[in-house]
């Protein structure tokens, strides 16, 4: 943009240059009157409140001499160069028109110093100013003022006539809202001016050169009057003004003088300015001159002819600079009217409660706001709102950028617009003695001009203002001694593109700032740098302006600054946060990282030194924490050791804690957390352990009907999801409680953590601190505990640490990636509950002892088949809180019927201990036996001991069966032979009688079917629940004992067979006994008789036993009661075996000792299986026989002789024991020999004769009836025969009433298939001894 004729028309250093930039000026000033705002003498402590409502009086309303309403705005800057004033011919806004002076005397000298430094004033700016107004505050409201002269100006034509139009326009001048108020002296309190007197009680003299109008109030008095004396001089100042432009009209533009720059003194020196083109000079300059005094007399519109006239002039000769001028006020009169927001600007909220000096008093920070980081600052605002007031000397107001945030949006107006000047209310609306709202430094606020002044030939539209200025800034430049006119002017061109919402125009204009030489001052550059940064700001080119800023830090302290300024330097930096991508907040930086790492790291690294030479060790170990927490991912390992190492210099000075810091501005800074140093990369609260974690009481039903399905539908839980971080455990109040955690140490040296804690809300926690020592780049795993104190949600949210001489409160949240963990962890927390500790005690048996081990809470128990033992378990109440609820249950790998026989205890004997007192036992004997299955099928290891033994029938079994007999056991043999085989049931499911009809279950068989001659090894659990306390009802604890059992093979029985005894109501049950131990064994098989068994040897030995009665009564065990009511379609010999076996089980008692250790046990026969042949000889006939031979009575195994030939008469007579009648009942008797080697020979047609009939029917044998038959026999040869008596029915027989306990089951089942139903038989057979 800059021209290559840049020093054509400049001279050299040395002439009269303005050496002060004022980077606030905007547009809009240039129809601005500039005042100064003075304070002088002693230190007025109200001060900033009359600055403030000075600079509330920036426009007011005047009717000029024709009736037109105009309006007058003024500039109030708090200081002003005397070189910048001579540039008053040049352009008129810089010329300083009045003076207000706020002082303070406390006596006479004072006062006399006070005057003479206003009169000092006035006279270093006496070449431009007009008026000026004196506001002294003495120490006392009642005093005396002397007389003094008016004031008068020598250098004004026509003094008097603007005096009088002062006078009469004096209430038009005054703020159309404050008519009323200043209408009478009444309205006000009094106040002493110089036309008030009051009793003299100190005389205060003015010096006598003192022409100032003056006002005079106490220290503390409200000055009410303030508002109504500055609007009188801004009135005085506008009819000066207005006679200098109606003096400038009526010149005749050929008699003109030139007007010069500063700077242009010696350029025209010799020069003929009579010349055309020196006239056209001069009249072009007069023309732009008087353009700028009718700008600043509020006739905005008819400036635009002026200055376009101006410019047309001065441009045909070439007069680059003046033409610049005259361009710039045509831009700044178009901008005026086009954009009133320019002037309009939004009143600010003021905290009445901050004091005056308070550091908050600032303009809002500019901090970063994470909720919207990057944006673009909206351009439809106007940034004048922000701009800095002209003064070198900054306010503190001004040491932080305004903060976007409170830019509201102003409306784009154009030419077309209608606007009404009654709607829209100017800065003098605002009611003075309101301290709801202030207006920042110069920002004008007037009502948008009435269209009939805006449609204006001359008016140049927002394209037109840029080029314009493009043009202008082009000629600037071109004059050496113009480059602060140029800067000045590329500023406002910036701010007015800011207006227009094209931020590349801005842009442009801001980067030709960068390029202009100034010999400026470090404090200028720095005001240049915040300028820059302010407004590259505004168009949201945050890394511009955070460039800017780090300039003007480096300038605050750098070497050839006289008065360095570290505490600016570091807000300098603190405020390029957002253009360097970097927020306060560290977790909002580790979340997006974004940004340049390397410019951000050395910014912070700045930022630390800034803070560390300001004095604010804490500031400086904050920005440290911050800088590790937030880059640790972008630095090398060695710059990790350096930066960890200054870290612990720094917080040996102010140790850094997890709290904001409030800086002097207000501004927090958030706490920064060292969450890499050590990095956690697992986190996860523990459940308790087992024996102290809580369970339900009562078991939740499950849901549906099916037990386990692979497929998850989530049909039952569609409407709860899963709460991310809600732990499905409990933990118990008053409990220690545990985290584990996995933490590394980055560092290369090792790390001491100390004060680890939990971070916890909801509940009350007690944390138990830790410290540990981490070795570098090694895993380790730490548990922190706690204990919570109360009942309800315990939500855990990370832990703390102290290490680098740093407290860090490391949240889950805020961890950095890669770790991903949930907000927090949420744990229900419980009423408190028992605690318990278990002693196990064995009682050993025998000499030697059982093999008993106790290891933690698992016994292991070594146990014969059929030894018992007792297990003593003592429970102590550890806790505080008392046990009301205690229950004992087990598991194992074995079914529940075979469980409850090994392991038996007392639940009443339980229940009657509690409740458990604190530190008080209880004792729980549970009874341990050896339950097993002594019936083995396939003998030892499956192979039998003894295939010769029972392979053929006993002697007694000699007898003449039904030929078309048959069985009704499924299970039989098939060869008939085989008598004891025919017994065994191949597929028995358990040692007890299930079912004869076993062989149609198909579900595996459980430990208890394994062969008595194998070991086996039973697992069980002891639970233990109980409870107490709050909670009793519906939580408890569970502790387990594991008592693994080995149960050792002791006895084995392999073969077994039932015989008829001596008498008819006895039996033998023959059984093959193995002794399946290493010692020698003495087996009790009947009271009085044993037997000594060897090692791994076989004995048989016959059990004598009383049959069965008939109608057996006996109580059947649950499982029995049980397993009978499960035959549904069985027949009745299915519940006639079943009792049979029972009976057999119940009256066995077979008992073992192991001869040398002393071990005893027991075994039982419990299972057994019986053939139809067997219960015939177990159980007692229905049928009651008594058999005679001659009339003499045959006892049982008693044999009969008689000889060949002779006649016997048979007689048998058969008593009904049923409770009901049979029918269609079959007598017979059948002889045959029995040759002793299973051969019956039935062939003795030969040999016998009978007389009568040896087979009869009876129709019906009623209930204890008697039926008798007899017929006549005779041997005809010698030899030993037997006689077969048997009774048979083909009618089915319900002999199982009393077993069968279903009330539902019909009294009749369904006859078999075949001709007869039952046999009965006379047992043992009659034995004939026939001899010659």
């Amino acid at each position: 943009m800059r021209s290559s004729v840049s020093y054509i028309l400049s001279h050299a250093p040395g002439e009269s240059v303005m050496s002060h930039p004022d980077y606030g000026q905007h547009a809009q000033h240039h129809a601005c009157l500039l005042v100064l705002v003075k304070g002088i003498g002693g230190m007025l402590k109200n001060f900033n409140k009359l600055w403030e409502r000075i600079q509330r009086i920036n426009t007011i309303k005047v009717t000029d001499s024709a009736g037109q309403v105009r309006d007058i705005w003024v500039r109030y800057v708090r200081d002003y160069p005397v070189e910048n004033n001579d540039w008053g011919d040049f352009q008129t806004h810089r010329r300083l028109l009045g003076l207000i002076t706020l002082s303070k005397f406390t006596n006479q000298v004072e006062l006399n110093e006070v005057c003479r430094v206003h009169e000092s004033l006035k006279v270093k700016y006496s070449n431009t100013l007009y008026d000026s107004r004196a506001f002294m505050f003495g120490p006392i409201s009642n005093m005396k003022k002397p007389e003094q002269e008016p004031e008068t100006y020598s250098i004004f034509e026509g003094e008097k006539t603007i005096k009088q139009e002062c006078n009469l326009s004096e209430k038009a001048s005054i703020p159309s809202e404050h008519m009323d108020s200043l209408s009478s002296s009444e309205s006000f309190p009094r106040s002493t001016s110089s036309t008030t007197s009051y009793t003299q009680e100190e005389n205060f003299t003015t010096p006598s050169n003192f022409k100032t109008h003056a006002m005079f109030y106490g220290e503390n008095d409200p000055v009410p009057d303030l508002e109504q004396n500055v609007a009188d001089l801004i009135n005085s100042l506008f009819w000066v003004v207005e006679s200098k432009r109606l003096e400038r009209s009526r010149e005749k533009l050929e008699k003109v003088s030139l007007l010069l720059a500063p700077f242009e003194k010696k350029d025209f020196v010799g020069l003929d300015m009579e010349s055309r083109n020196n006239k056209k000079r001069c009249m072009g300059r007069v023309t732009k001159n008087l353009a700028d005094l009718t700008l600043q007399a509020g006739l905005v519109a008819d400036s635009l002819n002026l200055y376009h006239s101006a410019a047309e002039i001065l441009k045909s000769v070439n007069d680059w600079l003046w033409l610049a001028a005259a361009k710039e006020g045509l831009c700044a009169s178009s901008a005026i009217l086009l954009y009133p927001n320019l002037r309009n600007s939004t009143p600010l909220q003021r905290n009445a409660s901050l004091q005056e000096s308070s550091p908050s008093k600032s303009k809002p920070l500019s901090l970063f706001q994470p909720t919207d980081p990057f944006r673009k600052f909206k351009m439809n605002s106007s940034p004048l709102r922000n701009s800095k007031t002209s003064s070198p000397i900054n306010p503190p107001s001004e040491l932080t950028p305004t903060s976007s945030e409170s830019i509201d949006t102003s409306s784009r107006q154009s030419e077309t617009d209608n606007g009404d000047t009654e709607s829209l209310a100017s800065s003098s609306d605002i009611e003075y003695q309101s301290p709801k709202s202030y207006l920042s430094t110069e920002l004008p606020s007037i009502p948008r001009q009435p269209p009939s002044q805006i449609t204006n030939q001359y008016l140049l539209n927002g394209e037109e203002i840029a080029e314009k200025y493009r043009k202008a800034i082009i000629h600037y430049s071109k004059y050496q001694n113009a480059g602060i006119i140029e800067t000045e002017a590329c500023f406002k061109a910036a701010r007015i593109a800011v207006e227009q919402n094209n931020s590349l125009h801005a842009s442009s204009f801001l980067q030709n700032v960068i390029f202009i030489n100034l010999t400026l001052s470090e404090q200028e550059k720095i005001q240049r740098f915040d300028t820059l940064a302010e407004l590259y700001k505004d168009i949201g080119f945050l890394r511009k302006a955070a460039f800017c800023q780090r300039l003007a830090a480096t300038r605050q302290v750098s070497p050839n600054n006289p008065n360095p300024d570290w505490q600016r330097c570091y807000y300098l930096m603190l405020h390029s946060f957002p253009g360097h991508k970097l927020s306060l907040d560290p977790n909002y930086v580790l979340q997006h990282q974004v940004g340049w790492p390397a410019l951000q790291i050395q910014l912070l690294q700045e930022l630390v030194v800034a803070a560390r030479r300001m004095g604010h060790p804490a500031l400086a170990t904050r920005h440290m924490t911050f800088l590790l927490q937030t880059m640790w991912p972008h630095l090398t390992k060695q710059e990790h050791r350096d930066l960890a190492i200054q870290l612990q210099a720094l917080s040996a000075q102010c140790e850094g804690g997890p709290v904001p810091l409030v800086l002097e501005t207000g501004e927090v800074i958030p706490p920064a957390n060292l969450s890499h140093v050590p990095n956690c990369s697992w986190f996860t609260p523990r459940p308790l352990p087992p024996a102290r974690a809580p369970h339900l009481v009562k078991s939740k039903a499950h849901h549906g009907p099916f037990i386990f399905t692979p497929i998850h539908f989530g049909s039952l839980e569609r409407n709860a999801k899963k709460q991310e971080g809600k732990m499905e455990y409990l933990w118990v109040e008053g409990d220690i409680c545990e985290v584990q955690m996995k933490l590394t140490n980055p560092l290369p040296f090792e790390l001491k953590v100390s004060n680890m804690r939990l971070l916890t809300s909801g509940v009350v926690f007690e944390s138990i601190p830790e410290t540990i020592i981490l070795p570098p780049d090694s895993p380790t795993t730490v548990n922190l505990h706690g204990t919570p104190k109360e009942i309800g949600e315990l939500q855990i949210l990370g832990y703390s640490t102290h290490t680098l001489g740093v407290k860090s409160n490391c949240r889950l949240k805020n961890m950095p990636m890669p770790n991903k963990f949930p907000a927090s962890f949420t744990v229900e927390v419980i009423p408190s509950l028992p605690t318990i500790a278990i002693e196990t005690t064995v009682t050993p048996s025998g000499n030697a002892g059982l093999s008993t081990e106790t290891v933690g809470s698992t016994t292991n128990v070594t146990l014969y088949n059929g030894e018992s033992t007792d297990c003593t378990i003592k429970i102590t109440n550890t806790n505080s809180v008392p046990i009301e609820y205690l229950d004992l249950a087990i598991q194992s790998n074995i079914d529940t019927a075979l469980q409850s026989k090994i392991f038996q205890f007392s639940n009443e004997d339980i229940q009657s201990q509690l409740p458990i007192a604190p530190d008080r036992t209880a004792t729980i004997t549970i009874k341990l036996y050896g339950e097993a299955d002594f019936l083995d099928l396939g003998g030892v290891g499956g192979e039998n001991l003894f295939p010769n033994s029972l392979t053929s029938n006993y002697p007694s079994r000699v007898g003449s069966p039904v030929p078309n007999a048959q069985t009704s056991l499924p299970t039989q043999s098939s060869n008939p032979q085989n008598s004891l085989s025919s017994g065994l049931m191949p597929h028995r499911t358990s040692g007890s009688f299930r079912s004869t009809n076993s062989y149609a279950t198909s579900w595996s068989a459980p430990i208890s079917v394994m062969p008595p001659s194998r070991g086996r090894q039973i697992e069980s659990q002891l639970i233990l629940r109980y409870s107490g306390g709050e909670g009793k009802d519906v939580h408890c604890r569970q502790s387990t004992l594991q008592i693994n059992l080995e149960l050792l093979p002791s006895v084995s029985i392999t073969h077994w067979d039932v015989l008829p005894a001596e008498i008819a109501s006895q039996l033998y049950l023959v059984l093959d006994v193995t002794n399946l131990t290493s010692e020698e064994m003495d087996f009790h098989y009947a009271p009085n008789k044993h037997i000594l068994i060897e090692s791994k040897e076989s004995c048989r030995v016959p059990v004598p036993l009383d049959r069965c009665p008939f109608s057996n009564t006996n109580v059947k065990s649950d499982d029995d009661t049980t397993d009978s009511k499960s035959i549904s379609t069985g027949t009745s010999t299915n519940s006639l075996e079943l009792m049979c076996s029972e009976h057999i089980t119940n009256n066995t008692d077979l008992r073992w000792n192991l001869v040398h250790s002393d071990i005893s046990g027991r075994a039982s026969v419990k299972g057994i299986t019986l053939s139809q042949t067997m219960m015939d000889i177990v159980r007692m006939s229905p049928l009651n026989w008594e058999v005679s031979i001659n009339s003499q009575c045959i006892k049982p195994q008693e044999e009969f002789n008689c000889t060949a030939g002779e006649c016997l008469s048979l007689g048998v007579a058969v008593w009904n024991h049923l409770s009901r009648p049979l029918h269609k009942l079959c007598l017979s008797v059948q002889f045959y020999q029995d040759y002793n080697n299973g051969v019956f020979s039935y062939k003795l047609d030969n040999r016998v004769a009978t007389a009568g009939n040896n087979k009869v029917v009876l129709t019906t044998l009623r209930e204890s009836a008697k039926a008798y038959h007899e017929c006549t026999v005779v041997f005809l040869t010698p030899g030993e025969y037997k006689i077969d008596i048997q009774c048979s029915t083909t009618e089915p027989i319900l002999e199982d009433s009393t077993v069968l306990k279903e009330p539902e089951q019909p009294s009749i089942i369904q006859p078999c298939a075949s001709e007869i139903s039952h046999v009965w038989r006379f047992i043992p057979p009659v034995a004939i001894s026939v001899i010659d």
